[in-house]
Parts: C-alpha cells; sequence; structure tokens
C-alpha cells in the first residue's frame, strides 16, 4: 500500500473517513492524497447565474486542506508526503478520474446516507457512485467507525463461471496477505438451492486459488444476499466487507448491484469494493 486518496467534502462523516485514513497510512507507511470537489450547480435563464469566482473557491478549500496536511504530517510521521488537490466538478466523475491519474492503490471515502433507507433510495451517496465508476479498490467507512487493524476480512462471493477469467480473486487474496489477515469467504445461497456441478468445480476452482491463504469458507442459507452477509459480518466479529459490484444479476437476481448499496449504507464495518 503506497499510495492512498481520500476525497472530503468537510462533513462530519468525511472527516471521520479522513481520520481512518490518517491511521492507515500510518500503518502502511503510505502516502495520502487529500482531495476536495467542489460541486458547482448548473444554473438556468430562469434563475441566472451565480457570480462565482473558481479561482476563490478553489483556493479556500486548498488552503483549509494544506493546513490539515500539515496538522497530519506533525502529528504521524511515518506518513512521508500528502498531496492536496482541490477541483471543480462532478465529485465521482472526478474522483475515478483522479484515482486513475494519479496511480493510487486504494481510495478511502464516507458515506453520508449511512443507516438511512430514504437517503438510500432517494439520494444515495457519491461513494456508491464512485463504487461503481471506479478501478481501484474503493473503501466505504461508516460514520462514526474508527480505525482498527484489519484482522478478519469477509470476501462476498459468488459461483459464477466469470470468477475464473476475473482478477477479483487475485486482488481478494492479495488484500488478504497485505492486511495480514484471516479471508472468510462468503457464499449466499437462496432457501432449497441445490449445487449443481458447474457451482462445485468453481468452488473447487475458488479453494485452489486460496490454498495458500489463510481462510475458511461459509455457505449461507439466506434469499436477500445483503441480509445474509450483513447477519454473518455481526456475529463473527468482522472488521471489512469485500465486495464486487456486479453489473448485470446473478441467482435469478439475488446478488446485483443493490447488494452493493445495501452493504454500503448498512454495514457496521468498512466496505471494500473491488473490479476484476
Amino acid at each position: 500500500m503506497n499510495k492512498i486518496l481520500v476525497p472530503t467534502d468537510f462533513s462530519d462523516t468525511a472527516e471521520n473517513a479522513v481520520n481512518y485514513a490518517i491511521y492507515m497510512a500510518n500503518y502502511f507507511s503510505a502516502n495520502l492524497i487529500l482531495l476536495h470537489v467542489n460541486q458547482i450547480s448548473v444554473s438556468t435563464p430562469e434563475f441566472g447565474i451565480a457570480a462565482y469566482n473558481f479561482a476563490e473557491i478553489k483556493k479556500d478549500s486548498l488552503d483549509t486542506l494544506n493546513e490539515k496536511a500539515l496538522k497530519i504530517k506533525r502529528d504521524y510521521p511515518q506518513i512521508s508526503e500528502i498531496e492536496c488537490f482541490s477541483e471543480i466538478g462532478d465529485s465521482s466523475d472526478l474522483i475515478a478520474e483522479f484515482s486513475k491519474d494519479h496511480d493510487v492503490d486504494m481510495v478511502i471515502m464516507g458515506n453520508s446516507g449511512h443507516g438511512s433507507k430514504f437517503k438510500k433510495n432517494i439520494f444515495g451517496s457519491t461513494s456508491v457512485a464512485v463504487a461503481k465508476k471506479i478501478e481501484v479498490p474503493l473503501m466505504i467507512v461508516p460514520p462514526e467507525v474508527k480505525y482498527k487493524k484489519i484482522n478478519n476480512m469477509a470476501y462476498a462471493c459468488v459461483y459464477d463461471k466469470q470468477i475464473e477469467t476475473s482478477l477479483s480473486l487475485m486482488k481478494v487474496r492479495s488484500l488478504s496477505k497485505e492486511f495480514n489477515s484471516l479471508l472468510s469467504v462468503l457464499h449466499v445461497m437462496p432457501e432449497n438451492h441445490l449445487i449443481d456441478e458447474k457451482e462445485a468445480n468453481i468452488d473447487v476452482y475458488v479453494e485452489n486459488k486460496l490454498a495458500t491463504t489463510e481462510h475458511r469458507t461459509y455457505i449461507l442459507t439466506e434469499n436477500n444476499v445483503s441480509i445474509g452477509i450483513l447477519d454473518f459480518v455481526k456475529n463473527h466479529d468482522m472488521d471489512m466487507i469485500v465486495v464486487e459490484p456486479q453489473k448485470h444479476s446473478l441467482f435469478h437476481s439475488l446478488f446485483n448491484s443493490s447488494v452493493t448499496n445495501e452493504l454500503a449504507f448498512f454495514s457496521p464495518v468498512p466496505v471494500l469494493t473491488i473490479h476484476g
């Protein structure tokens, strides 16, 4: 882990994620990038054009980030370098582009709608939007959750043929090694589902790939995938959930993009999204 990007809008939720990232960067002796994206609303002829001074907006937020960076450097000497950037535009697009252009290893964000079905359904979340666009791992930190070493990771895996051509399993294996954590592989099956030959072969494939990784495999029976995962996490002292956002439904619409949303909004621990 060499470089961590932390977007912030200076809200309490975002600042909690910044603090989480600081501890993680200090643990790995990684560099930090602090990014603030100024959202500018689109003006219309009916309401006129607001007299925004883009240069002043960027300078004010950049000054705030630089002040924070100085304090971080003073308090956490293991973090060797902190870069600060202030941009203007769409948050999810800019964060995804920024992570790619600056060769970061992970992005850490908060989720302002955590715990609210209303906000999840109506407003969504910038972090969830970023998760669908970003190429590097994205960690979504629930409000109030403080940093602790990742000793136990739960990986929401699916019995799908695509896992053999995807890099997701290798990324999870690498993350488990990097965090030096125990990996719990979770397969969520609907009630009365019988594992067929194809799924059994995929299970063998997964076990072979994880042969040198300390892990345990669990078959969970639950019609609602997110509920199955969340119940497991709450009852098994997990420190993080790893999930790969799916672009198509699996198991008769049981595992789809809404699972990532549910986990991001209701998980009691950070959710790490990866793409294969």
